[in-house]
């Protein structure tokens, strides 16, 4: 099993939608089995995924931590399953931690217990250094950073690069995949500072991902709860997440292919 945190410090970034539209790619066009877990206590990856009484059962990520055991649940796409978010998690702080009321490292220990039931795990992190993100950081093997392309987004990069090098002093088997530009415009700022990323992700050697275009219907899919190869099968966004996902496996699986082309 691959597993995939997908991280920013920085709200309204796309991290969700990029998670639950990653699944979605996997399991229809790639054939996989993927595992979803919402880490994030607003539990937006949960509500996509699942409806009405559904969301409201124990056996979320937020008792896993505390040493309950997780139940994943099927979502509503097929060959994809969720571990919930809840507002429980909202009190696992990193002093509970440290309090020993949770322990981080169950997460990575129930992914490597049940590691032939999916080929990948992807976890929707909370937009901030919590427990949550803490555990995704020590189970996962990659980490990709969605990134809104303004200047708060820029500025940020340097505090989450430095987290996530204090965890990989704890999980070092932990990489950054690369950085994933999100609701990008096509105007001159916009292609400019595209640039300027590019150059400087590769001057630290981290790969920057096509970028996925900004689209109305990615919000649509916020409220219809369905992802974009159902409720826009050839949009233009439709088509830069494929792009990805087709890049993510490659990185995963050790396949050769060019960083921008395919799908």
């Amino acid at each position: 099993m691959y597993t995939i945190a997908f991280m920013n410090l920085k709200g309204g970034t796309g991290k969700t939608v990029t998670t639950i539209n990653t699944a979605a790619i996997l399991a229809r066009y790639h054939r996989k089995r993927v595992l979803l877990v919402d880490a994030d206590s607003q539990a937006n990856l949960t509500e996509f995924a699942l409806q009405g009484d559904d969301m409201v059962s124990a056996g979320g990520l937020s008792d896993l931590l505390c040493g309950f055991g997780a139940y994943p649940r099927p979502t509503k796409i097929n060959n994809v399953d969720i571990v919930t978010g809840d507002d429980d998690l909202m009190e696992l702080d990193i002093t509970s931690i440290s309090s020993e009321k949770s322990d981080p490292t169950t997460l990575k220990e129930y992914l490597k217990e049940n590691s032939a039931r999916w080929d990948y795990c992807l976890i929707d992190c909370p937009p901030a250094f919590s427990a949550g993100a803490m555990a995704a950081l020590i189970a996962a093997d990659k980490v990709v950073i969605p990134m809104k392309l303004d200047a708060f987004g820029m500025r940020g990069m340097a505090n989450l690069r430095r987290q996530i090098s204090n965890m990989q002093r704890v999980n070092k088997d932990l990489a950054v995949a690369g950085v994933l530009p999100t609701m990008v415009y096509p105007d001159g700022t916009q292609k400019s500072q595209l640039m300027k990323l590019r150059n400087g992700m590769l001057m630290e050697g981290i790969r920057t991902f096509h970028q996925v275009r900004r689209s109305a219907k990615v919000d649509e899919t916020t409220f219809s709860q369905t992802p974009l190869i159902v409720l826009s099968p050839k949009g233009k966004a439709t088509h830069d997440y494929k792009v990805f996902v087709h890049n993510l496996i490659e990185i995963c699986e050790g396949q050769e292919g060019s960083d921008d082309n395919g799908v």
